[in-house]
């Protein structure tokens, strides 16, 4: 859930206000986006994925600390 909502967020992001950005990107580009770029910007969509990631976030971590779960058990994968 966690990189599909930041999948998302980027999505939004590139689609909306930074679209002019998303021009210099040419197919087969790579480049690893950081939550932070997306920050601060008028978008309403994007600011409100932004409050939703920041609540999931906090809510991951709120039960993991409950729950006595380490960052490693978290990563494991099934």
């Amino acid at each position: 859930m966690h990189e599909e909502l930041l999948t998302r967020i980027i999505n939004v992001g590139m689609t909306g206000e930074y679209s002019e950005v998303n021009t210099v990107f040419k197919p087969g580009d790579t480049y690893k986006f950081d939550l932070e770029q997306f920050r601060g910007t008028k978008d309403n969509n994007l600011n409100k994925l932004l409050a939703f990631f920041d609540e999931l976030e906090n809510l991951m971590n709120s039960l993991a600390n409950i729950n006595r779960i380490t960052e490693e058990e978290l990563e494991e994968e099934d």
